[in-house]
């Protein structure tokens, strides 16, 4: 059995542990998770045993310096450009990634499931084959939450970003983290996983977590969720950088996207793909690119609980238009380096969510490879 190896930090080598920055919100009482993982303790499944190497698994949110990557700029837009970002791995301490996600092909198809709203794709992803039972993949083809129905619709009027410093960030972030707690608890109790809600950390000093070591404005870091204690924590001077105070679309997506890696801990996806990457190596990039994927799809569920109080009604053009340009890799991005999927994948499967409105859009894991780029 392969073991992981792990991965050095973004910032090129081990940083000065400091104190815990500002802006703290509570972050639940979780030890971090260590040792080995076999399977979702309530469907007592076996994957196999995953040995936990130094330090915690992050999953990251990258932005590029100079408002590009790869070289690649977006598309100039009405009223301001949106910088292109990316999602990324490069501090996960983990061994590989698996199986497939989605090539955006906007405009792709629409069917009745489809409400008013965005226009663009609108598919429930089904499986085609029928993986041993109990087994890592039939537990990502088959997860519980893929049954799930639509997040209960939430009152969340979008909080002004001001200047965007971290005060009213923080006040945008504490509003934001409720409302997706609220919409995603009924979902977990479905399935039968009543888990703490995750902690936030909004910062703009250096800070320790058991994920590693991150500053201000360092390397491409905006925001990431970390599984050890299920804590999201948020760049706020790399977002001001990134975004402005204007672009809150773009907030609202990057948030939404890492509490979807929330959703993948609270309910075994995650843990499921490390096993399943044990076996099959190989698919490591197409499993990344499918992860990510998943977590804007979820991302995209929760925009359609908000879509009346945020409000999205009178803005979806530009939800269209940002959730396809504003993340994601160009196509100039070699596919040896091609982790979260282009743009228009990561605006595909956002929107998805949307215009299905349930987790059943969000079966990254069951489509073909051409919806996977």
């Amino acid at each position: 059995m392969r073991r992981a190896r792990p991965v050095s930090s973004p910032y090129g080598g081990p940083q000065d542990r400091v104190g815990p920055p500002p802006g703290v919100l509570p972050p639940p009482q979780a030890a971090p998770w260590q040792g080995q993982y076999s399977g979702p303790p309530q469907q007592g499944q076996q994957y196999g045993q995953y040995q936990q190497p130094q330090g915690q698994w992050a999953q990251p949110y990258y932005g590029p310096p100079g408002g590009q990557f790869n070289g690649f700029q977006p598309p100039k837009r009405r009223g301001g450009g949106v910088r292109i970002l990316v999602f990324s791995i490069s501090v996960l301490a983990f061994l590989g990634v698996s199986l497939v996600v989605i090539i955006a092909l906007l405009g792709r198809g629409s069917d009745s499931t489809a409400g008013p709203g965005v226009t663009g794709p609108s598919i429930v992803p089904t499986a085609t084959t029928k993986p041993q039972k109990g087994t890592a993949e039939d537990f990502l083809l088959n997860a519980n939450i893929y049954r799930t129905g639509p997040l209960p619709v939430q009152n969340c009027k979008a909080e002004d970003l001001g200047t965007g410093s971290l005060p009213a960030q923080k006040v945008y972030y504490q509003k934001l983290f409720a409302c997706l707690n609220d919409a995603w608890r009924p979902i977990f109790k479905e399935i039968g996983q009543e888990k703490p809600d995750p902690g936030l950390v909004v910062f703009d000093k250096p800070v320790v977590t058991p994920c590693g070591n991150f500053a201000p404005l360092s390397g491409r870091v905006l925001a990431f969720y970390c599984y050890g204690n299920q804590v999201m924590y948020t760049d706020v001077l790399q977002m001001n950088k990134a975004f402005g105070p204007k672009q809150d679309l773009a907030y609202l997506m990057t948030i939404s996207h890492e509490y979807g890696h929330h959703v993948q801990g609270v309910t075994g996806l995650f843990y499921a793909r490390m096993s399943y990457l044990q076996d099959h190596p190989e698919q490591k990039l197409e499993s990344s690119r499918r992860n990510e994927l998943q977590a804007s799809c979820f991302a995209g569920v929760f925009s359609k609980a908000v879509e009346q109080s945020y409000p999205l009604s009178n803005r979806l053009d530009e939800f269209k238009e940002q959730s396809s340009n504003s993340f994601g890799e160009s196509p100039e991005t070699p596919e040896t380096e091609r982790t979260h999927g282009l743009a228009t994948s990561q605006g595909f499967w956002i929107q998805n969510g949307f215009n299905i409105g349930a987790n059943k859009a969000c079966n990254t894991f069951a489509v073909n490879t051409d919806l996977v780029k």
